[in-house]
């Protein structure tokens, strides 16, 4: 393993990480925690694995998939442990503002992290403490409601979370979200045109600019309840609408980065067993998008 930076004088890779010798100087070895790590408990392997910016998946059900599986964009909590992992130390905080089935909340559960998911649909809360409860999980603060107003209570509550993971709505709510409908045998209706019923609820807007609008109100409530420096992973999926494909991942960074935060790279998650189907065949290309967009952002 390569050293990712210089280590200063006092530090030598000759010994057990956080030692100290009989001579007072801290050691440490290849393979063990670099003693100026403060963002997280990885070592220099697991840390340079996780910047790979393609990172391809096959996850068994696991943690009440069979529950969860009724939201149809939910992620798997393997999926969000492995972010909070890298952007958290043990007992940090994590923050989901859209936090649906919980997935964010059990990967929380999954790595000794404490997490506060808010989700305005109830039914999706219900689903998440049902798992729980099957699971013999922890159940994690969940608070029901619009973000956009409970982010602004946090904030006024002095909370402050170490980073934040979260996976909202990609964009507004349309019968049909890979084709324009010219060809049946590819349409396809959606199990997630609507997530609920509430106005609050950021699928049921009537454009993707006013979506883009409430995602920059988001970020900008989200500056305030994150630590200095802290991370924000974002999980977005870009669409195919009308014949025209719609970069909704690179929209929604550009809106974080107006409302403050930075953005640092971008993660290209593909889960595989993504199902694949003949949009277009056999007149023209439309695409199979069997991957989203994991933005890393950075809190000022």
């Amino acid at each position: 393993m390569r050293r990712l930076d210089p280590l200063p004088d006092d530090i030598r890779a000759d010994g057990d990480e956080g030692d100290d010798g009989d001579d007072g100087v801290v050691r440490w070895t290849r393979g063990d925690v670099h003693p100026q790590n403060r963002l997280n408990t990885l070592s220099g392997n697991e840390w340079l694995y996780f910047t790979k910016t393609v990172l391809r998946t096959s996850y068994p059900a696991h943690a009440g998939q069979e529950l969860r599986r009724r939201h149809g964009a939910n992620k798997p909590p393997l999926l969000m442990r492995h972010l909070i992992e890298f952007f958290t130390r043990p007992r940090g905080s994590v923050l989901d503002p859209f936090c649906g089935v919980g997935g964010t909340l059990l990967g929380a559960s999954l790595c000794d992290r404490v997490a506060t998911g808010i989700e305005i649909n109830p039914e999706w809360l219900e689903v998440y403490r049902e798992v729980t409860r099957r699971e013999g999980l922890p159940e994690q603060e969940v608070v029901l409601g619009d973000c956009r107003r409970v982010l602004a209570e946090l904030a006024a509550n002095g909370r402050v979370f170490d980073c934040i993971a979260t996976d909202p709505p990609y964009s507004i709510a349309l019968d049909k979200t890979m084709c324009d409908g010219r060809y049946q045998v590819q349409a396809r209706h959606t199990d997630f045109d609507r997530f609920s019923d509430d106005d609050g609820d950021l699928r049921n807007l009537d454009s993707f600019d006013h979506y883009y609008q409430a995602m920059e109100e988001v970020a900008r409530l989200l500056l305030p309840v994150v630590r200095p420096r802290g991370y924000c992973a974002v999980i977005m999926r870009d669409s195919y609408q009308q014949g025209r494909y719609v970069f909704a991942s690179a929209e929604v960074a550009r809106r974080f980065e107006a409302a403050g935060f930075v953005l640092k790279g971008i993660k290209v998650w593909y889960g595989t067993g993504s199902r694949v189907r003949p949009y277009g065949y056999p007149y023209g290309f439309v695409p199979n998008i069997v991957h989203q967009n994991i933005l890393v952002l950075q809190a000022p």
